[in-house]
């Protein structure tokens, strides 16, 4: 009997996958550079790049309700056996790629904020055997903790948002058309790849209840995300503005580190590295499950948890392999590049692939 799947899950797990997945990576360097590059109309494109995978997610789930099975059968029927691993194993180094990039800047970030004497090597193996035990322990308590914790991490990052009220200076949002409208328009088509992560619901549709709660969880998800967001976006701008807020490596850090209780009660941004430091967690764990679970399913393995040391493995070793956090981020952009076959070129195939067939279909019975 195989053992990955994993139960029945609902929209409140389904929105706390997705939200770990596709969050965790507003502590990293992307607002920074998504505002030197898009100035004050950055949060346009936020919009574009929600929206996209959105829409993206309602094609699959058609493509997945008029084929029975899991995702590699569902492939296999619509482009035939090669074309099936050729989409999934690219899904799979998309989401191990994701996962290893994600631990990266993660450990570099901790040691330089909270951990500056640790080894490299600690951190690292620390981060992904931490996700490993969280991957080993399945789907569901991933999830359950997610939306557990989930309330209060996100309290903890509005009242950072809340608290450095004091250095908001309007202006700094002015321009209103940053650098242009189309600049931003192609940004957002361009970084539909951030928000991959919403996804996993496919891949694990027949964990969930049905198909209105994987597009219940996407809407509340992305659309959750992409507030948050916005509202980080305007508030950072507003007190960095473009020109230094552009060129923060660690924009949420720098934002924390602003904010004065009075003489006894300072540093507090020590205390929210808790926070993205469990943001980060949820990330690569997500992220490796779901390429585990892709390897599961595409080799008919009985279990997913025995495979578990050997991703683990993985994705460390892919965190070690960049030089330095410079060329970690180049290559991290250039995942997200990749990661637009994932959003535009393979679910686009098996949609008009599903549409022809639900149409020969039609023809066959009127006849």
């Amino acid at each position: 009997m195989k053992t990955y799947y994993v139960g029945k899950l609902g929209t409140a797990e389904g929105i706390a996958l997705v939200f770990g997945l596709v969050v965790s990576r507003l502590f990293l360097s992307g607002m920074a550079d998504g505002i030197r590059g898009n100035g004050q109309l950055y949060w346009l494109s936020m919009i574009l790049f929600t929206m996209i995978p959105l829409v993206v997610l309602f094609m699959m789930v058609y493509v997945t309700n008029s084929v029975s099975g899991d995702i590699v059968a569902v492939c296999q029927h619509l482009v035939g056996k090669v074309g099936a691993w050729l989409i999934l194993v690219a899904y799979i180094g998309m989401f191990f790629g994701n996962s290893a990039l994600v631990l990266r800047q993660y450990a570099e970030y901790t040691l330089s904020t909270a951990l500056p004497r640790a080894e490299f090597q600690l951190v690292i193996v620390w981060y992904a055997v931490a996700a490993g035990i969280i991957c080993y322990l399945g789907i569901e308590a991933l999830c359950r903790t997610s939306y557990i914790l989930l309330p209060f991490m996100l309290g903890g990052l509005i009242l950072i948002l809340v608290m450095v009220n004091p250095f908001y200076v309007v202006y700094n949002l002015t321009p209103w058309q940053g650098n242009g409208i189309m600049t931003a328009v192609q940004s957002g088509i361009h970084d539909a790849g951030y928000n991959l992560g919403v996804l996993s619901l496919v891949f694990l549709s027949s964990a969930f209840q049905n198909a209105k709660t994987i597009k219940s969880a996407a809407i509340y998800a992305l659309g959750g995300s992409l507030v948050l967001r916005i509202v980080y976006m305007l508030v950072y701008t507003m007190v960095f503005g473009v020109a230094v807020g552009g060129e923060k490596a660690m924009p949420f850090f720098e934002l924390a580190r602003l904010v004065y209780l009075n003489q006894y009660i300072q540093r507090i941004e020590a205390l929210f590295i808790v926070v993205w430091v469990i943001f980060g967690l949820l990330a690569i764990a997500g992220s490796m499950y779901i390429g585990l679970y892709l390897i599961v399913v595409l080799l008919k393995l009985p279990a997913l948890r025995s495979i578990v040391p050997l991703g683990v493995m993985i994705v460390a070793n892919l965190a070690m392999l960049p030089p330095d956090i410079g060329y970690t981020i180049q290559v991290d952009q250039l995942l997200i590049q990749v990661t637009q076959m994932g959003i535009y070129l393979f679910p686009g195939i098996l949609f008009v692939m599903a549409l022809v067939k639900n149409r020969r279909e039609k023809s066959c019975t009127s006849i």
